[in-house]
């Protein structure tokens, strides 16, 4: 098989049709979607995060052996 062969068979299993343009443009979808603003943190997230926080500062050694097994 020469190179010839290859370069038929390469251009023939990638199909240059197959990612056509697309039909509308998506930056504007994007734009709004920054643009919005984010849900605030719930009572529960809150919560969650001082009890990490306050285990952390009470025991330390859990916390780096958690962390050693991540």
């Amino acid at each position: 098989m020469n190179d010839r062969e290859w370069q038929t068979m390469i251009k023939d299993a990638v199909d240059s049709e197959r990612y056509p343009e697309l039909d509308r443009d998506l930056w504007p979808r994007m734009r709004m979607r920054l643009a919005a603003s984010r849900p605030s943190p719930s009572a529960w997230d809150l919560l969650l995060l001082a009890a990490i926080i306050l285990l952390s500062v009470a025991f330390p050694g859990v916390l780096l052996n958690m962390l050693y097994h991540l």
